[in-house]
């Protein structure tokens, strides 16, 4: 038997097997895992050429999933614009557009990223700022009078309502805004005593929908942002210790493209396997259901790809704002932020396209976080018509469940996935404080069979802060657990690291540290299964391994050659 390429050991081998067995060492040849147990055994099969590491009393465990991370839109912060993050006042603000004009030419937009810092500390309030207020077109005006400037709004989900905007002078009569431009929906114009726009403009809507409206003349992502976006964003998640993700609100054909590139590069360092995300706010059922014919021969069955980025089935429905869905379908087929399509339509509708969906054999996945009932009566409906209970259907953003809905949806055999995160900001999140410890139901989901993995949402991008946030239900607005959890920390572990892999039909590869499987594996500094809860979140990543591969080194953990 050939030597193998990589050994760890004197460390805690945390595997997730059936036996929940904790061994000394691991060795990987390839792609898989060769031999895990004890340090005599497995340490003397190292031979010339083997990597050998030394733990040093390290935790190994199965590489994380993430069930609903949007990888491109970690990257795309790194090309949304100017970062100012950490300015807290309007003079660093201004003195950042002030930098920003010196090398800009005359007429060329000048962009900034939203004002404050993430994941969780994004300016919404103006007292959030030293001076009391939002810097407004004045402002702007001052230092780059030649020059459109606008400080972007925050992706909805990464803060709270209401997400700022500003605009200089330029800017506005550029979009052609004047005292007299109506708001879109949702939106508010800030306005003088005059009843002129101050530049400042408050949007409302999770979806923000200005550079669909006002500013459509903004400059727009490009299909390199977007390469750039999957490259920047993969490399962010694996130092997070995350190897394989299922984007549940699925992908745009553009992003398909642009993760096919990365991959082809050899720059992909994460197993992706995604939806294709459909725009069903722009065209009609019967335009829909030809193209679900096309998109069958591509996602139809288990898919097309290999064990790094492979697409599957579709993601389709939702309780979505109708008018959000109207205004983001008019940019089609731009996706801006988003990486996905919005989705909003009535349930006999989505009944309908289901059924064409699964006829066609294409797997569905439905955004629940309002609504559990619109998508499980929906998805009975389509059972009744095409059996789905063996395909593994997905309820994404599983936020509230009773006990009937429970058990119909143990019945339908769906996966479900859940965002605990979402109970950090409960007061903006679907009413999440008011259902206290209903609200994100991890522990009722288990206790009726129901698999559930979990998912960042990117907020943040690390799955050991969503672990925490599992066991810990911290909500940071009222500073207060938001009921207890139930779990145990190796079955918290497990929905982090193992439950995912039954979305992507790979359980029996991935999730556990035995022989055999795929050398999908990270090594923390510190022990997720004993440290104290409030370090979990903070656990720092050492190394990443995605197929054997290494895609991810912080330090070099005693590193010798057999």
């Amino acid at each position: 038997m050939a030597p193998p390429d990589l050994v760890l050991h004197n460390g805690r081998i945390i595997t997730l097997d059936r036996g929940s067995r904790v061994a000394q060492a691991l060795a990987v040849r390839g792609e898989r895992i060769v031999a895990v147990g004890e340090a005599a055994a497995v340490v003397p099969l190292a031979a010339p050429g083997t990597r050998v590491v030394d733990l040093a009393g390290r935790a190994v465990l199965p590489g994380l999933f993430d069930a609903h991370p949007h990888v491109d839109r970690e990257g795309l912060k790194h090309r949304g614009g100017i970062p100012i993050a950490g300015l807290c006042s309007v003079g660093e603000i201004v003195d950042a557009v002030r930098a920003a004009a010196r090398s800009a030419r005359p007429g060329e937009w000048i962009v900034l990223m939203p004002m404050g810092s993430p994941p969780h500390d994004y300016v919404s309030r103006p007292d959030q700022l030293a001076d009391g207020r939002f810097p407004d077109r004045h402002d702007l005006d001052a230092v780059a009078p030649d020059n459109p400037v606008y400080i972007r709004a925050v992706w909805g989900w990464w803060s709270r309502r209401p997400f700022p905007s500003v605009a200089s002078s330029r800017a506005l009569a550029l979009a052609g805004v004047t005292r007299d431009t109506p708001a879109p929906h949702n939106v508010e114009i800030v306005r003088d005593a005059r009843g002129e726009p101050t530049g400042v403009f408050l949007e409302r809507n999770f979806v923000p929908v200005l550079e669909y409206t006002l500013f459509r003349a903004l400059p727009r992502f490009t299909q390199d942002d977007r390469v750039a976006s999957v490259r920047l964003g993969a490399a962010a998640y694996t130092a997070a210790g995350t190897t394989a993700c299922f984007e549940g609100h699925g992908l745009t054909p553009a992003l398909v493209r642009a993760y096919r590139e990365v991959h082809a590069r050899g720059e992909l360092t994460l197993r992706m396997h995604t939806p294709l995300s459909v725009p069903s706010a722009v065209h009609d059922d019967a335009r829909l259901v030809e193209l679900f014919r096309h998109q069958a021969g591509v996602a139809g069955g288990r898919g097309l790809g290999d064990d790094w980025l492979r697409v599957e089935g579709l993601t389709l429905g939702g309780t979505a704002d109708t008018r959000v869905a109207e205004l983001v379908a008019s940019g089609y087929p731009y996706e801006q932020w988003a990486g996905h399509f919005y989705q909003a339509m009535g349930h006999a509708r989505f009944v309908r396209l289901a059924t064409e969906a699964a006829r066609l054999g294409l797997r569905v996945s439905c955004i629940v976080s309002r609504d559990l009932e619109y998508a499980l009566s929906a998805y009975e409906a389509v059972d009744r018509e095409v059996p789905i209970r063996d395909r593994r259907w997905v309820v994404v953003h599983v936020n509230e469940a009773g006990a009937d809905q429970l058990r119909r949806m143990k019945a339908l055999g769906v996966v479900a996935t859940a965002t605990p995160g979402f109970l950090y900001m409960a007061g903006d999140r679907y009413g999440l404080d008011a259902l206290g410890d209903r609200g994100v139901p991890l522990r009722q989901l288990l206790d009726a069979g129901v698999p559930v993995a979990l998912g960042t949402d990117g907020v943040p991008c690390s799955m050991l802060w969503t672990l925490w946030q599992a066991l810990a239900r911290w909500d940071g607005d009222a500073t207060r657990r938001l009921g207890e959890s139930g779990l145990g920390r190796e079955q918290a572990l497990r929905l982090a690291a193992q439950t995912g892999h039954l979305l992507t039909w790979s359980e029996d590869r991935r999730g556990a540290l035995e022989a055999g499987r795929d050398a999908d594996l990270v090594v923390l500094d510190g022990d997720p299964l004993t440290c104290p809860e409030d370090e979990l979140a903070d656990l720092p990543v050492v190394m990443t391994v995605v197929g054997g591969r290494v895609v991810y080194e912080r330090t070099a953990p005693g590193t010798r050659y057999a």
